[in-house]
């Protein structure tokens, strides 16, 4: 009995560690153009395609009371993996609600996510970082 518990725990072990589900998601970086927010890894050793060469933008509203619901996917299939800002996935900016706090996340072989804010500040909108457990940014 021993011995088969011991020889399933290696196994869950080893397929956890080969899996990769120890890691949480990865960073994913965001910048701001005129029009969209540009997502991209920075990344280059761990972005890679799935076996079926598509991968998955979405985004919602942080909303700890009634849990997550996507406002913004797209999937992409075949298209350059963006890993730089140069191939980044453009997110509009009308997607957005000003100050308020959204998910994103870019999901490929692995997890890329971040939580930012749209805020406008002197007439210029900028990207900002939520306090943590606030939906809003001031």
């Amino acid at each position: 009995m021993i011995r088969l518990f011991s020889k399933s725990i290696l196994i869950l072990t080893t397929g956890c560690l080969l899996n990769g589900c120890s890691q949480g998601p990865l960073p994913l970086e965001v910048t701001l153009h005129q029009d969209y927010v540009c997502a991209f890894t920075n990344n280059t050793k761990k972005t890679n395609y799935s076996f079926d060469n598509k991968f998955l933008i979405f985004m919602g509203k942080v909303d700890y009371q009634n849990g997550f619901k996507s406002s913004y996917e797209k999937e992409y299939l075949n298209a350059p993996l963006p890993i730089e800002e140069k191939d980044c996935v453009k997110i509009p900016l009308k997607a957005f609600e000003k100050n308020v706090a959204y998910d994103i996340t870019l999901d490929i072989y692995k997890t890329f996510d971040t939580r930012i804010c749209i805020v406008e500040n002197n007439n210029k909108l900028e990207i900002r970082e939520p306090e943590p457990g606030e939906t809003t940014c001031k």
